[in-house]
């Protein structure tokens, strides 16, 4: 049995198994729920979109579907699968829209809410549904074209588009800057995931019908268009109304072979027949419909062997004068048969791209003081060769009320008595039209779906009036959103899976770590995670905003960017994912001392300039108001760090993804141009340590060459005196010292004194503490001491850039300048 697998979101687990060989393709995506826009690949070669989705699979080929719309999903697959290519000037036109020249493709990768620059409401083909987090201005993603008729001789146009994946709440919804509400004829309604849209009525335009003037009876004329003649006709038929004509292969006859059908034409023929006892022969003409033809192989019938090609036309509709007057004996003579086009009037036909249950047809009129408009349209069904399918022919006159005689009238005719299948048409006006104009417009193929769910998408259905002369150039539908997500109870230790709206990257962090990516929540330090967002001095540097819509964006990526608009970053230690921000630290996570820490591998650089010669920092975030992108700029100079009105030269560049609020903006600039300015020395340094040292921990290590810092380990305490491993020296200048207890963690810092005639000791006020006292069996690891002075002390503060277990109970650390001024 053929093999599945189908990825869903990015970062979700994928779905395998295997299903029955008799199923076709497209029976097999409809029952896994598969949406119109999504990658197929058999065997490894990626499906294009004219692949035959009727068509089964062996039982040893292997389907890999990549389930991720973004834009134009739709459950059942073979009524969407069409890419919507449409959305140049027929369906623009239909809103009265012109095609602009910087109009984003519509196959591009960024939403529409990140890409500031150009918003509008796009069908972004094969990409990711929108994932937002936190508030976002959102310019939803089509996900079908736009259905337009008219009513009340106003252009209606109604569109679906999606919010995205998940939940939201909603407000502000605008077109542009305009609230939709104060749009005349304009509405919205928004169904959250799960709800049952009880509507939803699907249109494909017709690519050939755009605009076309449909003349009248007076215009016709006698210009032929095209002409074959042959005077090898091999046989014929007549019954049943039709006509069957063989004509040896000609290449004159090839543009009546190769045309849409039906055709209309005129036949010119030589015919022989008796009357009054006497032989007559003549020339007739008579017209008909060519609706089906195709060229067929001769060959010999005692031998076998290929002899040549006829041309085989079959054709209805059959009426002329000649042709009725006619005996039953008459014979056509094979000396001359002609075929001719002659010009028309009837405009099409036109095909539709796919199967549909209706056809919807938009008619404009400028009556000019004239009666109504007639319009015959005669309609049917055709295979996938275009021919017609035999039975389905119908037509129908469309009248047109002259509304205004001193301007236009509009009217959407809709035909849903044809059946279902692909459907083709012509129109041909039929009334006197001395001097006004008659047009189609436009026209689609329909498809109503009735209670329609999307269990995991938030779609909007927006209706707008518009005049025929409507001048926007893009569509530009847009509303407040914010997501709802699950979050933590850190009184109780339990997640809370309640959606509820909200902006926080730590709750952007669990719902996308669970719910989005199916990870176990016992995989998440979610202690550190919302210790941190506690900890904030303002709930607004916390704050993620921001839409996900890259679908080969991994989970670590999509968490870290959540993270950085925070300054948190992650570690994985254990199997568990834990969190720490780039912050002030209120006591250092470890101490080393020289006693732990090896020569080789050490090694320590100093920048005389500023990092990277950097003059400023220019950081880029998301204005709230504007939706546009805002600025906050630092210039770094011999005065210090100032505010600019503009980017330095060589100014640091951060864009915040997720920041849409200055206070974060503004923070985070700040640290980064303080950066830039204190952080002058790195270190590499090898050090005995069995915990693992994590990236982002702050440690208290000395430089191996710098003499003032003195460190060692502790031999014992007697009250408030120590006794140490190393001779201590004091001088003129306040001493301080820095202990472990032990369990090796940091206990404090204290000042401490000489003790008179013992230079290995020292005096210290320092609180109760078990100490360990290294004895050489089973005591190997002794509380550690390290004495300088406050600044030096200060100065042996490092950040861990990073930490490189060497398999042997020792670990290299990559240390960068901690200093505190940075986080002021």
């Amino acid at each position: 049995m053929p093999k599945f697998e189908i990825q869903r979101i990015p970062g979700a687990p994928v779905e395998r198994g295997v299903y029955d060989d008799s199923l076709r393709l497209i029976d097999f995506l409809n029952q896994k729920n598969i949406h119109g826009n999504c990658v197929i690949k058999v065997n490894g070669i990626e499906l294009g979109d004219d692949y035959d989705l009727n068509k089964k699979l062996s039982t040893f080929d292997i389907i890999k579907v990549f389930d991720q719309p973004h834009g134009g999903i739709g459950k059942v697959i073979g009524a969407v699968i069409k890419p919507v290519t449409k959305l140049l000037k027929p369906v623009f036109s239909l809103l009265g829209m012109g095609v602009s020249a910087k109009s984003p493709s519509i196959s591009t990768g960024e939403s529409a809410n990140n890409d500031l620059t150009q918003q509008t409401n796009r069908a972004r083909l094969y990409k990711m549904r929108p994932n937002i987090y936190g508030q976002v201005r959102s310019y939803p993603d089509l996900i079908q074209e736009s259905l337009l008729e008219y009513v009340d001789n106003k252009q209606q146009a109604t569109e679906f588009l999606e919010i995205g994946y998940g939940e939201y709440d909603y407000s502000s919804v605008r077109f542009s800057e305009s609230t939709l509400a104060s749009m005349a004829g304009a509405s919205y309604q928004v169904f959250p995931p799960g709800t049952v849209i009880p509507e939803m009525i699907q249109g494909y335009s017709f690519d050939d019908v755009s605009d076309q003037e449909l003349a009248g009876p007076n215009s016709a004329s006698n210009e032929v268009l095209q002409q074959a003649t042959s005077t090898e006709l091999q046989s014929y038929s007549f019954g049943g109304g039709e006509f069957k004509a063989i004509i040896k292969l000609n290449n004159d006859f090839s543009y009546f072979n190769d045309s849409a059908k039906p055709l209309s034409i005129t036949i010119q023929a030589n015919v022989t027949y008796a009357a009054a006892g006497r032989e007559v022969t003549k020339d007739i003409t008579f017209k008909g419909d060519i609706y089906k033809s195709d060229i067929a192989e001769v060959t010999d019938s005692t031998t076998g062997q290929f002899t040549g090609s006829n041309y085989e036309f079959l054709l209805n509709n059959l009426s002329g004068s000649d042709l009725n007057s006619l005996p039953d004996s008459t014979t056509i003579n094979n000396s001359t048969i002609t075929f001719i086009k002659y010009d028309s009037i009837t405009e099409g036909p036109f095909f539709a791209p796919f199967a549909s249950d209706q056809l919807w047809l938009n008619f404009y009129v400028n009556m000019a003081g004239e009666k109504d408009a007639v319009i015959n349209v005669a309609y049917w069904l055709v295979d996938d060769d275009n021919n017609i399918i035999a039975g389905t022919q119908k037509s129908v006159n469309v009248t047109i009320n002259n509304a205004d005689e001193n301007g236009y009238s509009y009217l959407t005719y809709k035909i849903s008595d044809g059946g279902h299948g692909r459907y083709a048409f012509t129109a041909t006006r039929i009334d006197s039209a001395d001097q006004s104009q008659a047009n189609i417009k436009s026209a689609s193929a329909i498809t109503v779906r009735s209670n329609v769910t999307y269990p995991d998408d938030t779609i909007v259905k927006i209706n707008v009036r518009q005049t025929d002369s409507q001048s926007q150039s893009e569509r530009k539908y847009n509303l407040l959103v914010t997501r709802k997500v699950i979050s933590y109870d850190p009184s109780t230790g339990k997640v809370d899976y309640t959606l509820r709206a909200s902006r926080s990257f730590a709750d952007a962090v669990l719902h996308d770590w669970v719910m989005i990516a199916k990870q176990p929540v016992e995989r998440l330090d979610l202690a550190s995670l919302y210790g941190i967002a506690a900890s904030l001095k303002d709930p607004q540097l916390g704050y993620f905003d921001f839409t996900f819509s890259d679908a080969s964006q991994t989970l670590g990526d999509r968490l870290q960017t959540i993270c950085n608009a925070a300054n948190v970053s992650f570690n994985w230690i254990g199997g568990v994912l834990t969190f720490w921000r780039d912050e002030l630290a209120i006591i250092p996570d470890a101490v080393f001392s020289r006693s732990n820490m090896f020569w080789d591998e050490f090694k320590s650089s100093y920048t005389m300039s500023m990092t990277g010669g950097y003059d400023g920092v220019s950081v880029t975030y998301t204005d709230p108001v504007s939706n546009k992108s805002a600025y906050v700029y630092l210039q770094i100079s011999d005065s210090g760090i100032t505010e600019a009105v503009d980017e330095t030269i060589n100014a640091l560049q951060i864009k915040l993804d997720g920041c849409r609020n200055k206070i974060q903006a503004t923070q985070r600039s700040w640290q980064e141009a303080r950066n830039v300015v204190y952080s002058r020395v790195t270190m590499t340094v090898k050090v005995l340590e069995t915990t693992q040292v994590v990236r982002g921990a702050v440690v208290q290590c000395p430089d191996m060459y710098d003499n003032d810092q003195q460190t060692g380990y502790l031999k014992g305490r007697d009250g408030d005196t120590f006794y140490t491993s190393e001779r201590i020296r004091f001088g003129e200048e306040q001493m301080y010292v820095v202990m472990t207890d032990s369990d090796g963690k940091y206990r404090g810092r204290w000042e401490c004194n000489a003790v008179p005639g013992n230079a290995n000791a020292f005096t210290a006020r320092a609180d109760q503490f078990a100490i360990n006292i290294y004895n050489g069996s089973t005591i190997q690891s002794p509380s550690r001491y390290f004495i300088a002075s406050n600044d030096e002390l200060n100065s042996s503060l490092w950040r861990v850039s990073s930490a490189k277990p060497n398999g042997d109970d020792t670990q290299t650390l990559t240390l960068t300048e901690y200093i505190e001024q940075i986080y002021q």
